[in-house]
Order: C-alpha cells, then sequence, then structure tokens
C-alpha cells in the first residue's frame, strides 16, 4: 500500500496564527474539496470552507479579523456573491475561527450558529480569551441543537457537540452529491482537535473538568468508526493539507480518501490518552 498523503502532522512553528501581517509568507491557494465545497479561508491555519447550497451559501467558520478579505476574494472568485451567505456555522468560540464574523455579517446578514456552550464561554473571553487570540464580538443568532440538522438547500448538516478542545466544539456531517458522476460523498469536519487544554494544567483554562478529555477520547474513538469520505479539517495541519494540495485545485476528488477521518481521530486521542497514565494503564511509565 502506497504511504498515506493526508496524516496529522503537528503544527507549523509559524503559521498565519502567528505571522498575521505576513499574508503572503502564509497563504494558501482556493480549492475544491467536495463537489460542492471549498477551502476559501486563503491561508495555511485555520479553514474556512464555503458550502454552495444552491439557495444561498453557508460558511464554516470564518477565520481571522486579518485574513477575511481573503475569504470575500475567494468567494467573489468562484462566481458567488458574499452577500449570499445564509449561514455561518462557527466551530467553537476561539478567534482564529470566529474573528471575521462580524466583517463577513456587515456583507451578508447572514445567521450565526454556535453552541450554546461557546456563547457562555464567547461572552466570558470577548476580546480577552485564554487562546492567545483576542475573540472580537458578534452576535449569535441561532444555537445548534444535535436532534435537529441545519438545512439548507442540497445540505442537510447533521451537527454533534465534541468538547474538549473548548467547552462547545461542535462537528459538523453532510453528504453532497456530485450530479454529474451521480457519486453522492460522506464529508466531516471536527469541531477542535487542538489537546494542549486537555492537559491536566490546562483544563482550568478552558472551564473544563478532567470529564471534558475523557469524553473527547471517548468521542473520537466512536466518531473514527463513522464512515468518511472526505474528511475537512478545521486546522490544514490536522490532515497536512498545505502540503498534499492536486495539481488541478478544481480536482475534489483528490480529497476523498476513506482512511483519514478515522486516522486523524485515532491520533488525536491517543495523545489526550498519554496526558492521562492513571486513566490510561497502557501509558503508565515503566
Amino acid at each position: 500500500m502506497s504511504e498515506k498523503k493526508f496524516k496529522y502532522v503537528n503544527p507549523k512553528p509559524v503559521r498565519f496564527g502567528q505571522a498575521t501581517d505576513r499574508i503572503s509568507e502564509h497563504s494558501v491557494p482556493l480549492y475544491r474539496c467536495g463537489p460542492h465545497v471549498w477551502n476559501v479561508g486563503g491561508q495555511d491555519d485555520v479553514a474556512v470552507y464555503l458550502l454552495d447550497t444552491g439557495e444561498g451559501l453557508i460558511l464554516i467558520d470564518t477565520g481571522y479579523t486579518e485574513s477575511v478579505f481573503l475569504v470575500v476574494h475567494n468567494i467573489w472568485k468562484l462566481g458567488f456573491n458574499p452577500e449570499n451567505i445564509k449561514k455561518i456555522l462557527l466551530t467553537h468560540y476561539h478567534g482564529d475561527h470566529v474573528n471575521g464574523v462580524a466583517s463577513l455579517v456587515h456583507i451578508s446578514h447572514a445567521e450565526v450558529w454556535l453552541s450554546k456552550e461557546d456563547e457562555r464561554m464567547h461572552q466570558l473571553y470577548c476580546r480577552a480569551d485564554r487562546h492567545g487570540i483576542h475573540t472580537a464580538p458578534y452576535q449569535v443568532t441561532n444555537f445548534y441543537d444535535d436532534n435537529t440538522p441545519i438545512v439548507l438547500g442540497r445540505f442537510t448538516i447533521e451537527t454533534k457537540l465534541t468538547p474538549g478542545h473548548a467547552p462547545g466544539c461542535t462537528s459538523f456531517f453532510f453528504e453532497d452529491t456530485d450530479e454529474e458522476t451521480g457519486k453522492t460523498y460522506r464529508c466531516a469536519v471536527h469541531g477542535g482537535l487542538g489537546i494542549a487544554y486537555m492537559r491536566p494544567d490546562m483544563l482550568a483554562n478552558q472551564d473544563q473538568t478532567e470529564e471534558a478529555a475523557h469524553r473527547f477520547v471517548k468521542d473520537c474513538l466512536e466518531l473514527a468508526e463513522r464512515p468518511v469520505d472526505i474528511n475537512m479539517p478545521s486546522h490544514l495541519n490536522q490532515a497536512d493539507i498545505d502540503n498534499n494540495l492536486p495539481e488541478d485545485l478544481n480536482d475534489y476528488t483528490w480529497f476523498v480518501a476513506d482512511y483519514s477521518w478515522h486516522d486523524m481521530l485515532l491520533n488525536r486521542a491517543e495523545a489526550v490518552k498519554r496526558f492521562w497514565p492513571d486513566r490510561y494503564p497502557e501509558y503508565q511509565k515503566n
């Protein structure tokens, strides 16, 4: 079997989040990752997924304040109008994922979706969160209900609360069909896989208890068994995307890899287990 091209790699020592004044050094081209899905984020750190529903646009996350102009540019480049963004779905409250909200709502008047758990955190740490990046103010208009999918046009999006990286991290699952081939692909975006906040000494920084770390492990192990054809990581390093872009940036089939989601979640579950050797004896020191 050939080496898997999509795999978790540690974040770069310097990525856009640490160099927002050097966008040219950290830019990533617009690329298509599903029949009707593109990463329009434009930088090598946080993904911003645009879904063309046929009845308006959906964004998953918005990226940084400093890179929101790239999001707008890329939407226009695809031939869409940013004013037609109907819904902005946020994975969690950290500033690197949400700080473009205010600008994009000003353009589009879109609904803004977040979990109730992270709206509390957003209000608690607005402009001074403990993620190292300020969280700008914005108005949440809708809260996720994991029993009620979000529906617009061709997309029916299932949400699932997946805490750990933040109390209200939310993951998304949906199908996308290519009308030309008739093939339907199962797509997924995990809400947050950064594990530092699940260390024993860091849990309090997210107002979480030890059980949040163990729930994260349990969720990862369970969700890893869910069939996913196209893994859409919220940070590019989580599947080594920016080092593995196709020559044809419109060729979404490059990203069809049924192992990527599974391997990514198992990797992160194992990493968190190592923080808690008393709970996971296989990681106890000899």
